[in-house]
């Protein structure tokens, strides 16, 4: 253990039935659930004057970090590289009353989050908000739906920054995490940057390019760790938003205008839809692309797939700005544009 707890403290563990837990999360372990996917999130009440968040960073990459939000107040907080649990301060010299924390997972597959427990006053009573949600959501997206860059302000239509890295992302301005906050909708987002859909395209692990079809159903997703299955009737979706096509041009940009690839991708697309729409057999889906920079081409694509579909569980929606909003990674201004957009819809023609 490389942290200790100071004398008047005490650890509030994970399996203790305060936490309320949202996102699709590896609970093998109750005593350390792992969040892997981004807007993954626990919520707890607590009360007291402070409070600290116990977690193990199992980083994949430089640069990677997490985000407490204490009564609706978000501090990003940078992690190290030790992969060994470690505390972390979530808010001190706060007034002696009822408190809210959320725990939030702010990037991708750049890491996983094994979760601990909290630190609290040692007087301090501490209970699960349990609150209500009205619909279950999940979205199937790249890095606009983890919400890649989003905090590079005033970049809004530009291309990203130089040398971002990762320390301007954050899935808590996503048009997912939004939209589900409108919606009061609890979230999964499965959303993870360059992915495409098919395996060898895309972006996703630049050395063995890795697509949502080997990545929709797995918990742990990422190639360069072991990879674990999801059990699909641990939840089920009532909507589904699937944002996929933006990165598919890689490697070959033009293929989709030839007959036989188009066709090709299609009835792959077609594959992952039908399967999930057996898995969830009351939802509605979504297909999308968002306003980042795209051939138009792919939005064509999925006109089709949803006039093939021929099912009134299935529309292709297109924002006021699709595929042409920005050459940037869409900020957190543009990607509430895209989550008024798609609350207006949502409200007209999935939730009557």
């Amino acid at each position: 253990m490389a942290y200790t707890i100071e004398k008047g403290k005490k650890l509030i563990p994970a399996d203790s039935g305060c936490f309320q837990y949202v996102g699709r999360i590896d609970f093998d372990d109750p005593k350390r659930p792992v969040m892997t996917w981004p807007a993954t999130y626990a919520d707890v009440n607590f009360t007291g004057t402070s409070a600290a968040v116990v977690l193990k960073n199992i980083n994949f990459q430089d640069d990677t970090h997490f985000a407490v939000i204490v009564d609706g107040v978000m501090k990003k907080i940078t992690l190290p590289k030790t992969r060994e649990d470690e505390l972390y301060i979530a808010a001190e010299g706060l007034e002696d009353k009822p408190h809210t924390l959320r725990i939030l997972k702010t990037l991708a597959s750049h890491n996983y989050l094994e979760f601990v427990g909290i630190v609290v006053d040692e007087n301090a009573e501490v209970t699960n908000p349990a609150h209500k949600y009205d619909m279950k959501l999940e979205v199937y997206g790249d890095s606009v739906s983890a919400g890649e860059v989003t905090e590079a302000i005033y970049y809004e239509g530009q291309c990203d920054p130089a040398d971002h890295r990762n320390r301007l992302d954050n899935s808590a301005f996503s048009y997912p995490y939004k939209l589900a906050k409108k919606l009061n909708a609890e979230l999964h987002d499965i959303a993870q940057g360059g992915i495409a859909l098919l395996d060898g395209t895309g972006y996703f692990c630049s050395d063995q390019l890795t697509g949502m079809e080997s990545c929709y159903d797995k918990i742990e997703f990422t190639p360069y760790a072991d990879r674990k299955t999801w059990d699909f009737s641990k939840w089920t979706a009532e909507a589904v938003i699937i944002a996929i096509g933006q990165n598919d041009a890689n490697p070959e940009p033009e293929r989709i205008k030839e007959p036989g690839y188009r066709r090709m991708w299609k009835d792959n697309y077609i594959k992952l839809l039908r399967t999930l729409m057996e898995k969830y057999p009351e939802a509605k889906f979504v297909l999308i692309l968002t306003i980042l920079g795209h051939d138009h081409t792919w939005d064509d694509a999925l006109e089709e797939i949803a006039q093939e579909m021929n099912s009134d569980r299935v529309s292709h929606f297109m924002f006021r700005r699709t595929g042409c909003g920005t050459n940037g990674h869409p900020r957190a201004t543009e990607q509430e544009e895209m989550a008024g957009e798609l609350y207006s819809y949502f409200k007209e023609h999935i939730l009557n």
